[in-house]
């Protein structure tokens, strides 16, 4: 055991000091700005050091090797969005605290429709996860429906006489968890931590995005690869005996026993109800009535960061009876736990955002990757190839990760595109680096789903290829199609 700390200890000093004596042998920006980079790269895809960890050393390496100054080094881990991923996840806590997430899942599965068939069943799932990872993480969204997938296993093994149906049906069951979890969030900004990245790295071009706005961008390609997501694998992993009769009885019966619904819940629900009502009205108003002054000052005032944090502190000020005494509805106890190190790790690809692009390396990546292009090369090979790079480098690492590095790159070398071109091929990309369905380190989703031992990584591995190629055609016709038609 000491020998293997001593060994890992040694490799992350190597990663940390082989890249500094080099960038300081050739003592330019760019020789420095690559220490950095090379640094980052290799122990985000290693996780030699937790993702967190690795996602402060940025801001420290930036100022050691005299990149940045400590100000701007430190700026990102202030930036609104982040406080947005706090104030999300303070709601996230709260919905999970009080079960308000799994009324509405059994809520959802006691219809009617979840009981006809497996294919109903799971396109019920697929949805289920789809909405809940609209508003909350995929890890938590997956969190949520894969006890209860795996509890449906269970239920009904004994109604499958072959077993290759019962295969094929857990197979289907668990990657539709793991799939929906993540599609679901390229719809809202909230949804996966490289849209965010995009709004913030778009927003420094002078080009703003807002809540609503991107909506309107990813709700309906979110919407076609759920369709998708069913279809094939309809097509991949037919069950011949797909009948359940009555099966939505027994999520009825699961609901029932939650009881009713309690005050806590009714608090929860208001204070999401908020934050959605205040992420999507003062864009709704800024379009509805351009130039006036107290709808811009109203946009103005209360940026997405901002009404997460209004919606989540009126939680620690709403109180429910719990053995005798007035409780607030979520705790500091509870907000502490919630996944700081998302939070960190954002703040540190912001910070390697601003590395890339002062030091000059973004430039330097970019006419590398992309030397073969010029003013003529079509708008759509271009985002085929971005969204490719982007999907390949979130199978090896975090999409957070992946976005923070391809993102900058593209924006250095894109110059020649246009606002409306250049928006549509970073929201591309950064719908890819959502993607990533191949491996059980790809996503969270996908490792939750591997770790429950129904499912064979070959499994995984072959319906993830399929899955994420047509993603890639998908993305990239819907952005060309979303261009030609609306501009």
């Amino acid at each position: 055991m000491k020998k293997e700390m001593k060994y890992k200890a040694s490799r992350i000093l190597l990663v940390i000091i082989i890249p500094l004596v080099l960038g300081l042998y050739f003592s330019s920006a760019i020789s420095l700005g690559l220490a950095i980079f090379t640094t980052i790269v290799i122990l985000w895809f290693s996780e030699l050091i937790p993702l967190a960890a690795t996602g402060l050393l940025v801001p420290v390496l930036a100022t050691t090797y005299g990149q940045l100054s400590v100000e701007q080094a430190f700026a990102p881990f202030g930036n609104q969005i982040l406080f947005l991923f706090v104030g999300s996840f303070i709601l996230a806590k709260a919905m999970i605290k009080h079960r308000w997430d799994q009324r509405m899942a059994f809520f959802i599965l006691s219809r009617p429709i979840s009981g006809k068939s497996i294919g109903s069943l799971c396109l019920v799932i697929s949805l289920l996860g789809f909405v809940l990872s609209m508003w909350i993480s995929n890890t938590a969204a997956c969190a949520i429906i894969v006890p209860i997938s795996v509890g449906l296993i269970q239920t009904l093994r004994e109604k499958f006489e072959n077993k290759d149906d019962f295969k094929r049906f857990k197979v289907r069951l668990l990657l539709t968890c793991a799939f929906s979890s993540s599609i679901g969030g390229l719809a809202t900004p909230i949804g996966s931590p490289p849209n965010l990245l995009a709004i913030e790295f778009l927003k420094g071009k002078g080009i703003i995005i807002d809540f609503l706005d991107w909506i309107m961008i990813g709700a309906p390609i979110a919407l076609v690869m759920l369709l998708l997501l069913n279809l094939i694998f309809s097509i991949r992993l037919p069950v011949k005996n797909d009948r359940l009769e009555g099966m939505h009885y027994y999520f009825k019966k699961q609901l029932d026993q939650l009881g009713r619904v309690s005050r806590q819940e009714i608090q929860v629900a208001f204070a999401f109800s908020l934050a959605v009502i205040l992420w999507i009205l003062p864009s709704l108003l800024k379009n509805l009535l351009p130039g006036e002054k107290w709808v811009v000052d109203l946009y103005q005032a209360i940026p997405m960061g901002i009404v997460a944090l209004i919606a989540a502190l009126s939680l620690f000020i709403m109180f429910y009876k719990k053995e005798g005494k007035w409780v607030s509805n979520i705790s500091w106890k509870d907000a502490a736990s919630i996944d700081w190190g998302t939070i960190l790790l954002f703040g540190g690809g912001l910070c390697m955002g601003t590395i890339l692009n002062t030091s000059g390396l973004a430039k330097l990546f970019g006419s590398l990757a992309f030397s073969w292009t010029d003013a003529h090369t079509p708008f759509y090979l271009i985002t085929f190839v971005s969204v490719t790079f982007a999907i390949i480098m979130s199978e090896m690492s975090s999409n957070t990760a992946s976005a923070s590095i391809v993102i900058p790159i593209l924006l250095a070398i894109l110059t020649g595109f246009g606002p409306i071109e250049l928006h549509h091929i970073i929201i591309a990309t950064a719908f890819g680096a959502s993607f990533g369905f191949m491996l059980p380190v790809s996503t969270p989703p996908n490792a939750i789903v591997f770790g429950t031992g129904h499912i064979k990584l070959r499994d995984m591995i072959t319906n993830g290829i399929i899955f994420d190629l047509t993603g890639l055609v998908a993305i990239t016709c819907y952005v060309f199609f979303r261009l030609k038609v609306f501009y």
